[in-house]
């Protein structure tokens, strides 16, 4: 089966105008993105050692191609200019009144780690299968790969390195942990109730 030219076309589109999409389809997609996770996840369980290891390695995939999309909408293909830091917390909500854009670049920062979180759950092996710690693992790493980010613009000057960005982007990828925590607590639910 193959994808039509049309279906391609729009696909790539929203890839290169991720920040101009409507923003019913960016909450549409978060939405949707969280759902089907948390329903391959209970479907592909630990418990299904053969399922589950294909399930790791897609989310390998998913991954690396996250941490490929994060790179290219923030660090590369940008020109250099003035370095710009903007460390004051909630700052862009003060300037919703003139910015008819704020909110766009709120939720569109917050939606670009939401693959990361939902995947790096899947990939970090904890000893014990203690849930918590790989939970907070997963957040921890979504901040750093964010804070790393927002250094490199600052350092290259490339972009406005803003707290705003780290808090979105953190954000982003706790929403797609939470995915993993809804499917956990599914999956041992479903095995309570076969005991």
């Amino acid at each position: 089966m193959t994808i039509s030219s049309g279906k391609k076309m729009r696909v790539r589109y929203y890839l290169t105008n991720y920040y101009a999409l409507p923003l019913s389809k960016v909450c549409a997609i978060i939405m949707l993105s969280i759902v089907i996770w948390i329903c391959l996840s209970t479907i592909f369980n630990p418990d299904r050692k053969t399922l589950h290891r294909v399930w790791r390695g897609t989310n390998l995939v998913v991954l690396l191609l996250s941490v490929a999309l994060i790179a290219e909408k923030t660090l590369l293909g940008r020109s250099t200019g003035n370095r710009e830091l903007q460390l004051i917390p909630f700052y862009t909500f003060t300037t919703v009144s003139y910015n008819n854009e704020a909110i766009r670049g709120l939720l569109m920062n917050t939606v670009l780690f939401l693959p990361f979180g939902l995947t790096i759950p899947h990939l970090l092996e904890i000893k014990e299968k203690n849930n918590k710690a790989r939970w907070c693992m997963s957040v921890l790493s979504g901040l750093g790969i964010s804070i790393l980010v927002e250094c490199l613009q600052f350092v290259f000057g490339i972009g406005r390195a803003e707290t705003d960005d780290v808090i979105c982007n953190t954000l982003g990828c706790a929403l797609g942990v939470s995915a993993d925590i809804v499917a956990t607590v599914i999956i041992t639910k479903i095995k309570l109730r076969k005991k």
